[in-house]
């Protein structure tokens, strides 16, 4: 009787575990806004995000990236970016300030690694904080 109730749970809990996986699912991600934000010296950021998840060995990561928000400490993208059959549970989140020039000459304000989970109750927050107090919030869902 012990070993049925055993294997009973068992495979109930490895059947959660798989649904809340979000490998071969869809990932919609909408990069919101940012909140104090830092550029170089007395001006205000030209901040972007790029958002990773990746797809495949073949493939690799995607990344997608954010229009610049031009001279804003607390830009709104409201931007939405879907990610199709991922093969990790995890989503990069990298935060940028874009100098002028070459695209090798912007700052890195900070990277999030974020852990994906699929709980069928629609988007989930993420705020990814950065340097200087500053943070950029994200919503994502998998489907």
């Amino acid at each position: 009787m012990k070993l049925a109730v055993f294997v009973s749970l068992l495979v109930v809990v490895t059947a959660q575990a798989v649904s809340a996986s979000c490998i071969g699912k869809t990932v919609d991600v909408w990069v919101a806004n940012g909140h104090g934000l830092t550029g170089d010296g007395l001006q205000d950021p030209d901040p972007y995000v790029l958002v990773s998840c990746w797809l495949s060995v073949s493939i690799g990561d995607e990344t997608q990236k954010t229009r610049v928000i031009h001279s804003n400490a607390n830009p709104g993208w409201w931007q939405k970016f879907q990610f199709y059959s991922v093969t990790s549970d995890l989503m990069k989140i990298d935060v940028w300030e874009a100098d002028s020039g070459l695209r090798g000459d912007d700052d890195n304000l900070g990277t999030c690694m974020e852990q994906l989970s699929s709980d069928g109750q629609g988007y989930q927050a993420v705020q990814c904080d950065v340097k200087d107090g500053g943070f950029v919030k994200v919503f994502y869902k998998c489907h």
